[in-house]
């Protein structure tokens, strides 16, 4: 499976999530969730190496929705698009 463009939104976004987020959420809630985010790659890994392929779709999955968390707590609650 090759890698795409896709893959990277999820992954980016948490990134810029967090660092806007960083007065919200404080040292402790920021490093809570880089300690998950580091155990989901791990699981990743694992997971990949047991079931070749699933690995991925898995971990994009749940940072997506780890993604859609940290958006609906730092903008306390959804943003309005119009």
């Amino acid at each position: 499976m090759r890698p795409c463009s896709y893959n990277l939104i999820p992954f980016v976004l948490f990134w810029i999530l967090l660092f806007l987020g960083r007065g919200e959420l404080g040292l402790k809630w920021i490093v809570i969730l880089i300690g998950f985010w580091v155990g989901a790659l791990a699981g990743m890994m694992w997971v990949d190496h047991v079931w070749p392929g699933a690995g991925r779709g898995i971990f994009m999955s749940l940072q997506g929705i780890v993604d859609v968390v940290l958006v609906l707590v730092i903008f306390k609650g959804d943003i309005r698009i119009s």
